[in-house]
């Protein structure tokens, strides 16, 4: 069974408080077009809320809506919740803010992730892609029972990671930047006028 993760919780301070997962591309929300994508290449579809308040407020979706354990962590204590409480070995993990998704790359990180702790993009000059990656359930759960550390890039560095170049996953799908990142209302602009 694959689990997927689609982190909601972050305050979008840098989008002025306004919600990244209700950001549009085209005619559907990001949350739309992630849900729609994994549900061709995983089993479950976990979305993890910072508390039931926020729950409450999002849309009615076939998928799972589970809240931070650990408040305030970030992407980590988002990683974290969903560690226990998916139920797949493996568990894809993204940002709300990415609404590029491949298919093809998420089943490309699940085949590399066999035998690991986890499948992470790593780019050139060494950084991480952590919120587009594949994490084994059970390592992350050990982990967290041993440290309480905000860095993602600590978790990846703490793992048996396998590390996949960036430009590995580019060359899969040339004509699509699943990488993209969409943090801020100019970044949505520029998403808008390329459309």
């Amino acid at each position: 069974m694959k689990s997927a993760l689609i982190l909601v919780g972050g305050r979008g301070v840098r989008a002025h408080g306004y919600p990244k997962y209700l950001f549009t591309c085209g005619n559907q929300s990001f949350l739309e077009r992630q849900i729609e994508e994994l549900q061709s290449c995983t089993d479950e579809i976990l979305v993890v809320c910072r508390d039931d308040e926020q729950i409450e407020d999002l849309p009615s979706y076939p998928v799972r809506y589970i809240h931070d354990i650990r408040k305030g962590q970030g992407p980590a204590g988002g990683i974290h919740s969903g560690a226990w409480y998916a139920s797949g070995e493996y568990m894809f993990v993204t940002a709300c803010d990415m609404p590029f998704l491949s298919c093809v790359v998420i089943t490309f990180l699940f085949n590399a992730a066999e035998g690991f702790d986890a499948a992470v993009p790593v780019w050139e000059d060494g950084k991480y892609e952590p919120l587009c990656a594949v994490y084994r359930r059970e390592a992350v759960r050990t982990f967290y029972k041993l440290y309480q550390e905000r860095r993602l890039s600590v978790l990846i560095q703490n793992l048996n990671t396998r590390y996949i170049p960036v430009q590995v996953i580019k060359d899969m799908v040339p004509n699509q930047d699943i990488f993209c990142n969409v943090n801020d209302l100019e970044s949505l602009s520029k998403i808008h006028e390329k459309k």
